[in-house]
């Protein structure tokens, strides 16, 4: 026959050297006729002999990886994606070995083309999530997984995602709430002004009143929603007692704390109640500490704050006569840095009488950390007689009988 391709020369053609080459392949002028494929394009058989290329430049990769050699495995990698770029896995394999080159950038546009390729392939925005990662991106890495999970094509597939998304929303939660936050809680929980900074490695300060308090955090739970909101627990633990609040930061610099008013403490599951508190960024202008008064007007103020925290305390039924001391039995609970608990001064509770106390207990370490232990010693003494207020404090001797009348307590020279 003669050269379908128009040879000028119109020359017979040769035997075929292989059974799939069409005849113009056989002609010497090697001129497609209309309708096939240009020169250098796969036409028939070709497809079969890229993909062959394909993944033995694949293989090869994979054995570079295994051997750690990573810049060598990105390159053979790129054969194959050079050899059949349509491949996902391909890009996907190379994804992986530029990771593990510290080239996050590059793992990055690659997990991008395999998710372009396959969209419904979980791996594809598993590799993503873990650039991501690397990149410093924690909340766009667990909004990754959200993704991947939906593609989940068994068990194993997605406990691998939630574990990271799981790491990634912490991660992405700590990041947000690092530094200071202040807030003014509930008048059921005192009405004070309250400091959180969250630190690196889980570490917290608590400022009431301008006094410091140290502390450790940890997150629970968190979830990532889809406009990057983030909701979850954390537990916080002051004087080794853990309050277990739910947070929720919907960007901006505000950040709604809830706290429970249950006994034992239970996470809330609603940002509402007397254990809710709205926190800014940053720190309380206003707030500031009692350390520039003399220290009988320091003691003065506390017995009164301390007053008004036990005069609100619930009722019982022998009349008031068990609550007389009340102030002095929340103080010896908290001496030695220990945890006030009003709950032990009346006997049968109904759940708002918890609450109440709750609150009472709040209050009181409150005002522990505004004045400081060494206030809340001498508090303790003048409460019990040991010590004369006439003699140690003599400028305020007649306020503090007055406070100390108040609290339900006899105190030497109490006669005016």
């Amino acid at each position: 026959p003669s050269c379908p391709g128009r040879c000028p020369r119109g020359a017979p053609l040769p035997p075929p050297r292989h059974r799939l080459w069409p005849p113009w392949r056989r002609s010497p002028c090697r001129t497609p006729p209309p309708g096939f494929p240009a020169p250098g394009r796969v036409a028939v058989g070709g497809a079969a002999m890229a993909g062959a290329a394909g993944e033995a430049h694949k293989a090869r990769g994979n054995a570079l990886l295994k051997d750690g050699d990573f810049e060598g495995a990105v390159a053979a990698y790129g054969e194959a994606i050079a050899a059949d770029a349509a491949v996902a896995a391909y890009w996907s394999n190379r994804s992986h070995a530029r990771l593990r080159a510290g080239d996050a950038e590059g793992a990055l546009a690659d997990a991008a083309e395999v998710a372009r390729l396959e969209p419904r392939w979980a791996k594809s925005h598993f590799r993503r999530a873990l650039a991501l990662k690397e990149l410093g991106r924690p909340r766009d890495a667990a909004e990754a997984c959200t993704e991947g999970l939906k593609f989940a094509a068994n068990d194993a597939e997605a406990g691998e995602l939630r574990k990271l998304r799981e790491v990634m929303a912490c991660a992405s939660a700590a990041l947000a709430l690092s530094g200071w936050w202040h807030g003014m809680v509930s008048k059921e929980l005192g009405g004070f002004m309250q400091e959180f900074c969250f630190l690196p490695e889980g570490e917290l300060r608590c400022a009431v009143y301008g006094q410091e308090l140290p502390g450790t955090y940890a997150l629970h739970d968190v979830e990532v929603s889809a406009g990057g909101a983030l909701r979850g627990g954390v537990d916080v633990r002051l004087n080794g007692e853990k309050v277990p609040y739910l947070f929720r930061l919907q960007g901006g610099d505000v950040l709604d704390l809830c706290c429970p008013m249950t006994s034992p403490p239970e996470r809330p599951r609603s940002f509402d109640g007397p254990g809710y508190v709205g926190m800014r960024k940053g720190r309380d202008e206003a707030a500031s500490g009692t350390k520039e008064l003399p220290e009988g007007e320091r003691v003065l103020r506390y017995l009164g704050e301390l007053a008004e925290a036990t005069e609100s305390r619930v009722p019982t039924s022998d009349g008031g006569a068990a609550g007389d001391r009340a102030a002095e039995k929340l103080l010896e609970e908290a001496e030695g840095g220990g945890t006030v608990n009003s709950r032990q001064l009346v006997g049968a509770e109904t759940l708002e009488d918890k609450a109440k106390k709750m609150a009472q207990d709040n209050h009181v370490q409150a005002l522990r950390l505004k004045y400081t232990d060494a206030i809340d010693q001498i508090a303790q003494k003048l409460l019990k007689g040991e010590l004369d207020a006439s003699k140690a404090y003599p400028a305020v001797a007649k306020d503090l009988q007055r406070a100390l009348r108040r609290l339900g307590c006899g105190a030497p020279g109490a006669a005016e």
